[in-house]
C-alpha cells in the first residue's frame, strides 16, 4: 500500500487501531492492511520484521478457521504474526467456559498490554489468567524472545547513556568560565555532540553484527522449559471441561 488506509477506532484501548478495509476479500489479500495495522510486529511476541530478519511472518486467525469457518475472511478476526507464534497457536481454542474465566489468547487491537503483562528483566510474567494463558500457550519466555529483549534493553540503555553524557556537557555554563577553558569546552562540546549524532546512527548496526542471527541461531526451548510450559498449560486446561482445539470443537458440533 503507498499510503495510509483509512482508519476506525479501536473501542477497546489496544495498541493497534484497525483500519476500515475493502469487504468480501479472500484472508490473504489482507496482508498489507495487517502489517500497516499491526506495525510490522507480531500480535502476540511483538517481534518486529526488522527485529526477525529470516523468521517468516504469516496471517493468524484468532478464532481458529477449524472451529470458526465464518470467521475465516473476517479482518477483525486475523492478526498479523511471526510464524514461531503461529505455529506454536495452532488451532488453539479455549472452550467458553475458560474463556469466562479468563484463559483466552490476548488481543492487541483489544486488550491493553499492562493489564495482562510486567516485564521481569528479560521474562514476560503475567498479570491476569489471559496472561498466564498466552505465555505458556505461544511460549512467550522462549528463547529467542528473551534475546530480543535482552537485545532492546542494551539498545536503550546506549541511547540513554550517550543523551546523558551529552545533556550533562550542554549544562555546563561556558561562559562563566575563563576563555582558554572556554574554547576547549565548546570544542568538547561539539565532538561530543558529532560522536553523539555518529553513535545513535551506528548502534542498530553494532549490536546486529555482534548478535548475528541470534533468533536462528538460538532453540526455542530447551526440553525442560518445554516441558515446564506444556506442564502449566495442561493444569489449566484440567480446571475446565470440553476440548481445546478447534479440531475438536468443530468435530463435535457436528456429531454432537
Amino acid at each position: 500500500m503507498g499510503s495510509p488506509p483509512s482508519v476506525s477506532t479501536s473501542a477497546g484501548g489496544g495498541l493497534v487501531v484497525r483500519s476500515t478495509v475493502p469487504p468480501g476479500r479472500k484472508y490473504p489479500e489482507y496482508r498489507e492492511f495487517l502489517r500497516w495495522d499491526f506495525l510490522n510486529s507480531c500480535a502476540y511476541c511483538s517481534i518486529s520484521e526488522a527485529e526477525a530478519r529470516a523468521i517468516n511472518f504469516t496471517i493468524d486467525h484468532y478464532e481458529a478457521r477449524s472451529a470458526r469457518s465464518d470467521l475465516a475472511n473476517s479482518y477483525e478476526n486475523l492478526m498479523y504474526c511471526c510464524n514461531w507464534c503461529n505455529v506454536l497457536k495452532g488451532d488453539r481454542y479455549p472452550p467458553q467456559a475458560a474463556r469466562s474465566a479468563g484463559h483466552r489468547f490476548f488481543r492487541c487491537d483489544e486488550d491493553k498490554f499492562d493489564d495482562h503483562f510486567q516485564l521481569d528483566g528479560i521474562a514476560l510474567a503475567s498479570r491476569s489468567k489471559t496472561g498466564e494463558y498466552t505465555i505458556h500457550a505461544i511460549a512467550l519466555n522462549r528463547g529467542q524472545l528473551r534475546r530480543l529483549r535482552e537485545l532492546r534493553q542494551r539498545l536503550q540503555s546506549c541511547h540513554d547513556e550517550v543523551a546523558q553524557g551529552v545533556l550533562g556537557l550542554r549544562k555546563v555554563k561556558i561562559d562563566q568560565l575563563p576563555p582558554p577553558i572556554r574554547s576547549r569546552v565548546l570544542a568538547l562540546v561539539r565532538r561530543a555532540q558529532d560522536t553523539s549524532d555518529r553513535i545513535q546512527t551506528e548502534i542498530d548496526d553494532i549490536l546486529r553484527d555482534h548478535a548475528k542471527s541470534p533468533f536462528l541461531d538460538l532453540r526455542a526451548e530447551t526440553d525442560e522449559e518445554r516441558k515446564t510450559r506444556e506442564a502449566a498449560l495442561k493444569s489449566i486446561q484440567g480446571l475446565f471441561e470440553g476440548n481445546w482445539r478447534g479440531r475438536d470443537q468443530k468435530i463435535r458440533s457436528a456429531n454432537p
